[in-house]
């Protein structure tokens, strides 16, 4: 069964995930978010597993530090939720942290790498059964508390651009592995230079089958459906393909449609967000302030479109309105949702992350029900239907285009006809 995972990055999530839970199978919560809301965030959790048997997966935060600002303020120092998380894991990061901007796994010595891996490890494993225990008090305990520990464990991950970052990521494996009760789900954060070398994907292959690896997250950087071109997507597929062929679960760490599409060639799950949250690069600057544009999810074009944009494409199209619960009970028209536009925050995006939450569910299960051809014969004529509407509609952007659709097409196929 392909893992449908959502990206649980901010409280703000809490109403839509609660309210969403038949369309998920498990969360990935970043550490420092963990630490930082240590009594309601694990309680939260353990009613998802109860109430659903949603399960989750723990981001490590040890990432966050190795480029970048973002997790400081403007006087310098280590922002709160990085802060709070650093002092649960061990007195080497919170000293490191103080002491230096950053944290590159390959510019510090092996010891200080395999400490903290197996802190980040042991964080993992046993921060929300403790905070669950300590609950429930001295004259209760906890009924199976393995229940409520994380599907799998994500070991550190360094960014791999060249041979010697696998080397890296192969000291964090050797140390995530000796210390790990649960099994390993590594992440292969890796540019798409990487992928253009078949000895470099050999390398990565061989990289998990040494460490005796099953299972996998692949973040491709960069991997936007409007700065991506058919090669790359090939040799995304290519590598989907071959980690399968090798005896590995591959999972995307961020994916959109087209990682739904690669569950016909060994793909195993997909991980997104309430809102966007489909691709991501390495970039951790500070950013100023300024709301998120919101955006509706077309599943026609399996794309967050502005809503005017929606609006008046779909009125081209003759296109019934969405029939999904959220929807169905929001909208008469697409000129209800027009007029909703406006409104505050909690009125507009509430509704628009559990529209999308369900969209997704129903293209994963529909991908998983029905043959590559039925899959690609539907995504050309979505692609047929709308690409004249798009491109003469005024609500538009001019920079935006459908032109992924058919890369998505060519890349799987020339990748299953080889």
């Amino acid at each position: 069964m392909f893992e449908a995972t959502l990206r649980y990055n901010s409280n703000s999530d809490k109403h839509p995930v609660g309210t969403s839970l038949e369309y998920l199978d498990s969360l990935l919560v970043p550490a420092r978010m963990l630490a930082a809301n240590a009594k309601a965030l694990p309680s939260n959790l353990q009613n998802y597993v109860d109430d659903a048997g949603v399960n989750y997966y723990i981001d490590p935060s040890l990432t966050d530090f190795r480029v970048g600002d973002d997790f400081r303020d403007d006087s310098g120092s280590v922002r709160r939720w990085h802060w709070e998380y650093a002092e649960q894991v061990d007195p080497l990061l919170e000293e490191l942290l103080t002491n230096q901007e950053n944290l590159d796994a390959s510019q510090l010595p092996d010891s200080h790498v395999e400490t903290l891996t197996k802190a980040s490890v042991a964080f993992q494993e046993g921060f929300v059964v403790t905070q669950l225990e300590e609950e429930v008090g001295k004259y209760d305990s906890l009924s199976d508390p393995d229940s409520y520990r994380p599907a799998a464990v994500i070991p550190w991950y360094h960014k791999i651009r060249t041979p010697s970052d696998i080397e890296v990521n192969d000291t964090i494996l050797t140390a995530a592995r000796d210390a790990a009760s649960l099994p390993l789900k590594p992440c292969l954060f890796i540019t798409k230079d990487i992928l253009r070398s078949s000895t470099h994907l050999d390398q990565l292959i061989s990289l998990l089958s040494e460490n005796n690896i099953k299972q996998c997250f692949i973040w491709v950087e960069n991997l936007d459906k409007h700065e991506t071109g058919q090669h790359d997507y090939e040799h995304v597929a290519r590598f989907v393909s071959d980690l399968a062929d090798a005896g590995v679960s591959p999972h995307f760490y961020y994916g959109d449609y087209f990682a739904t599409l690669l569950s016909h060639l060994g793909l195993d799950g997909t991980i997104y967000g309430s809102m966007y949250g489909e691709e991501d690069a390495e970039r951790r600057e500070q950013r100023g302030g300024g709301g998120v544009i919101t955006r509706y999810y077309l599943d026609e074009v399996s794309d967050f479109v502005k809503i005017p944009a929606v609006v008046d494409v779909q009125q081209r199209v003759g296109a019934e309105m969405c029939e999904c619960d959220v929807c169905e009970r929001q909208f008469d028209s697409w000129q209800d949702l027009a007029a909703l536009e406006n409104d505050d925050d909690e009125n507009i995006q509430t509704p628009m992350k559990k529209h999308h939450l369900r969209i997704r569910w129903r293209q994963i299960r529909q991908v998983e029900s029905e043959s590559l051809t039925d899959s690609l014969d539907r995504l050309e004529s979505d692609y047929q239907e709308y690409v004249m509407p798009f491109s003469r509609s005024n609500q538009v952007a001019d920079s935006k285009s459908l032109n992924y659709l058919p890369c998505w097409q060519n890349a799987l196929e020339a990748v299953v006809s080889e």
